[in-house]
């Protein structure tokens, strides 16, 4: 008979099957055939680790293949646990095939969509092609975007075909179509802290961090930007994470670590509820930081010598912030005055580890993430499904022209900036105003590209 084995590695956990006694026999038949065994490891696996595993069906269809199998055993209140194998590759987005972030919007006096792109990779197809934050499209391999093919366009945009997209310009009150620019796929790794920046005014001096992702990779210029706001002496911070999709959890206690001057190395930093099988564990910020892959802030002294003292943190979201960048707004609050502006998260409240066959030779080739923790904070504060909601609700793609992030004219950090110095607050660098692009005009999205990424983002990935 089988039984589980569950191997703990960092980033994996690696489910081994192996003989066991007749008391720990499996209360239903084994299956024999190889689809039949697939899923029994599909559903052993679930059954042990998931989130919702008391829900799973009695008598699952084994006839299924592996991904609908897995599909089949899923909670109705489960939005992001995945399967991927032989044959339901990863999902693909426009940013990591072109270095592409967009949004289609509605303007007024238009009878199709306008595209205005949200972000670009450094160096990736898109830039190299002459796209910008802000700059304008109005066909798609030159076809004007519609209600009608809004869906086949983003699949043409999420692909990694020939890419046309005709740029677009307003000017004399009305649009105007230019050249048809080719882009090819191309992005290039990339640091996540995309910029700092530090506004002064009458109420001292603020940090401004544009922060893309939890990348260990890079938390030596996490630590760095802090270094050089310790320096600055900043009385206020923003911290950007608008488009931020999350990754490690280890990236988010360091960042926390810095930020909050009340929150120390024994603290608990979060609380991970599981199955009846999991049970509910307490982690403190030392713990979640020995995690780490990366030595840089792995020990809670190489933050407390960065940490800033600052009374409140502002944080910038959209609908396409998500997983650990929500850990960081949600398990923040109890350490400090956490001030939320732009819109409602995605609302992942929710940790999964990675389960992998670990038989040598591996008899699955499939490989499942499931829900497997629900996640609070020290103050058992959770249950976010629905989004972390921002005190300040501001909506950056309501009105063109999309100005350029880091700078105090974009809606998000404007907004941030008048709440700490006033309104019409005019204390930018000299270096970064800009004569604006076009009058005002109002706008609606119909659809962005990064909420859809946030949507298929990886929840908070832990390290055992």
């Amino acid at each position: 008979m089988q039984s589980f084995v569950k191997v703990l590695s960092p980033f994996i956990v690696l489910l081994m099957l192996s003989s066991c006694s007749k008391k720990d026999a499996l209360p239903e038949p084994y299956p024999t055939d190889s689809l039949g065994k697939i899923n029994r490891w599909v559903l052993d696996s679930m059954r042990r680790f998931y989130y919702w595993s008391s829900e799973i069906p009695a008598k699952p269809d084994y006839s299924l293949s592996p991904d609908l199998f897995f599909k089949s055993l899923l909670s109705v209140s489960d939005r992001f646990s995945h399967i991927s194998g032989p044959n339901v590759p990863p999902a693909s987005n426009a940013y990591f095939t072109y270095g592409l972030q967009y949004a289609f919007l509605q303007v007024p006096n238009v009878d199709h969509y306008i595209g205005v792109v949200t972000l670009v990779n450094k160096g990736g197809g898109a830039e190299q092609a002459g796209f910008k934050r802000g700059s304008y499209f109005s066909k798609v391999n030159g076809e004007y975007v519609t209600d009608r093919n809004l869906q086949k366009v983003n699949q043409l945009l999420n692909n990694r075909g020939s890419l046309q997209l005709t740029v677009a310009s307003y000017t004399g009150n009305s649009w105007r179509d230019g050249d048809s620019k080719p882009v090819s796929p191309g992005f290039r790794n990339e640091d996540p802290v995309y910029y700092t920046r530090v506004f002064s005014g009458t109420a001292g001096k603020t940090g401004y961090l544009y922060y893309s992702s939890f990348n260990e990779a890079y938390d030596g210029s996490l630590l760095a930007a802090f270094t050089k706001f310790k320096n600055e002496g900043i009385n206020d911070l923003i911290v950007d994470l608008r488009y931020n999709a999350g990754g490690s959890v280890a990236s988010c206690a360091k960042l926390a670590g810095m930020i909050a001057s009340g929150l120390n190395g024994g603290e608990v930093f979060a609380i991970f509820q599981g199955n009846s099988e999991e049970g509910r564990s307490s982690h403190s910020l030392q713990n979640i930081l020995n995690t780490s892959g990366n030595p840089a802030g792995r020990q809670f002294a190489d933050l407390q010598s960065r940490q800033l003292q600052l009374n409140r943190i502002f944080i910038l979201t959209t609908n396409a912030t998500v997983s650990a960048a929500e850990m960081l707004v949600n398990n923040l609050k109890p350490f400090i005055n956490v001030i939320q502006v732009g819109e409602k998260t995605t609302g992942k409240d929710e940790a999964s580890f990675t389960i992998a066959d670990g038989r040598v030779p591996r008899q699955v080739d499939w490989v499942i993430q499931p829900i497997v923790y629900k996640l609070f904070n020290r103050n058992n504060e959770g249950n976010y499904a629905g989004g972390l909601v921002p005190q300040q609700v501001v909506d950056e793609t309501s009105q063109l022209p999309l100005e350029d992030i880091g700078t105090g004219k974009d809606a998000l950090i404007r907004k941030a900036l008048e709440m700490i110095y006033g309104a019409g607050y005019t204390g930018e660098p000299a270096d970064l105003r800009m004569a604006p692009l076009h009058p005002a005009i109002r706008a609606r999205a119909v659809y962005r590209s990064a909420v859809e990424q946030a949507a298929n983002a990886a929840p908070v990935l832990l390290r055992q």
